[in-house]
């Protein structure tokens, strides 16, 4: 079945797909109103790389067809994928898209995606997007919808256009995402892992030591309970 959806993804798109372009945007992230104003307005370009094959998948299936037909109605995939400037796998990395994305139609290929973008670039780094929508990966042109955000994205709104750009007989797919995202001024935060947050948090600390305790506290019962769990599973 796993070939059978192959053959018809990549006949597809040998009809739909325009040739990849190998350079890389000048830059994958900009402020679009730089004077200010009530919120910021950034375009975000780049793309995703989907790799189902190979010794280290970055996306897995963990739920099989509920039937046999040729929309594998009832998969689910999860994925831990690439985020890069280029159509070369190699280029620049500026984050990750985790999450999932299931088979949702019982006559077409379509997706409904439920994904967190994850960013790890330049003054985005630590900030994300969740995208969630529907997906027909057999159309040319989609849009999905950007529900939310943290960090710099905190109480995002916006979309993704979205284009397959290559695939292989391997299952691997290179999908081009540029997203626009509103996010209000007043509402942003700087991502945990910022130099400004950890200094920040530093600060709070030194002059909260109640809080230090109970946040010690805190770690320890995770890691407890993480032990535990592994625990579990190894028996």
């Amino acid at each position: 079945m796993a070939r059978l959806f192959l053959a018809i993804l990549i006949i597809s798109m040998a009809a739909t797909t325009p040739p990849a372009q190998a350079q890389a945007p000048t830059n994958w992230a900009k402020r679009l109103n730089p004077g200010g104003g009530p919120e910021s307005i950034t375009n975000l370009q780049f793309y995703f790389h989907d790799i189902p094959s190979g010794q280290n998948p970055s996306a897995v299936q963990i739920v099989k067809p509920a039937t046999s037909t040729n929309s594998f109605f009832g998969m689910v995939m999860m994925t831990d994928d690439a985020l890069t400037v280029a159509v070369d796998a190699g280029s620049k990395l500026v984050g990750r898209a985790q999450g999932m994305y299931t088979f949702d139609s019982q006559t077409d290929l379509t997706l409904l995606m439920a994904m967190s973008f994850g960013f790890t670039d330049g003054p985005y780094n630590g900030s994300s997007l969740v995208v969630v929508g529907r997906n027909p990966i057999l159309e040319m042109d989609r849009e999905l919808p950007v529900l939310g955000g943290t960090g710099r994205f905190r109480m995002a709104r916006g979309y993704a256009l979205v284009k397959t750009v290559s695939a292989d007989a391997n299952g691997n797919v290179v999908v081009y995402y540029n997203v626009t995202v509103h996010a209000p001024v007043g509402e942003q935060a700087m991502p945990a892992g910022s130099p400004t947050a950890a200094a920040n948090a530093l600060n709070s600390s030194s002059s909260s030591p109640v809080i230090i305790r109970g946040n010690r506290r805190w770690m320890v019962s995770v890691v407890v309970a993480f032990a535990a769990f592994k625990l579990c599973f190894a028996v």
